[in-house]
């Protein structure tokens, strides 16, 4: 189900430690399935008792499986939910850009470190008829989000700066959000993903062929 989540853009607050977040991304692992880390630090002093959310667009040269995603819920407890549909099959140049929302777990640094994992897939890519045999993929800056304990005098001085959305990824009920500025540790979060090239097509259709003729051959014996 699409659960929409706006934006605050009227920063209504002065409390140092919100002045001080910072957001870190990276890639890890190679080939068509990687991870996307992020953590998140709060400023000195960061209140208790706060939740860190992430809402990211992937471009569309990556997608996320929401089979997969389902499944780390169930057996893990990861909290990542999918606002658009996705078609897990389509190459890159039929795809659409989608919106994933993360919430972050504690982290095992101090009070104020978040983290997430996100599992992201390469899509096949259109062959170019360059020499070059990879392609750049560009992940936006997300939006981060936080909420603390309902109870926290802070909340007051965000009223003109909240917007509702869902408390948690397994959650109906919707909670007080704040949309905060952060310092990025990596200014542009970019992967190579590899590339085929026009002129081996045809080499690739023929040994493709070829097997499909030579399994269904072996099959009939």
């Amino acid at each position: 189900m699409k659960r929409k989540i706006s934006k605050c853009i009227d920063p209504l607050y002065s409390e140092p430690w919100l002045q001080s977040v910072s957001l870190n991304r990276r890639i890890v692992k190679d080939g068509f399935h990687r991870e996307l880390v992020m953590d998140v630090e709060l400023g000195e002093g960061a209140h208790q008792g706060c939740c860190i959310m992430i809402k990211a667009q992937l471009p569309q040269g990556l997608y996320v499986d929401p089979f997969e995603l389902a499944s780390l819920r169930e057996h893990k407890g990861e909290e990542i939910f999918i606002q658009d549909e996705i078609n897990i099959e389509a190459p890159e140049y039929l795809s659409t850009a989608h919106t994933i929302v993360v919430y972050l777990k504690p982290g095992p640094k101090h009070s104020g470190h978040f983290t997430g994992t996100v599992p992201v897939h390469v899509r096949y890519h259109r062959p170019t008829d360059t020499e070059e045999a990879t392609a750049l993929v560009t992940l936006a800056n997300p939006q981060l989000m936080i909420r603390c304990q309902e109870s926290n005098p802070l909340m007051e001085n965000w009223k003109l700066c909240v917007s509702e959305a869902p408390c948690s990824a397994n959650s109906s009920s919707t909670c007080s959000w704040m949309n905060v500025n952060y310092r990025n540790v990596v200014e542009t979060l970019t992967l190579q993903v590899p590339v085929g090239q026009k002129k081996d097509v045809p080499a690739v259709i023929t040994a493709t062929v070829t097997g499909a003729v030579k399994s269904c051959l072996w099959n009939d014996v």
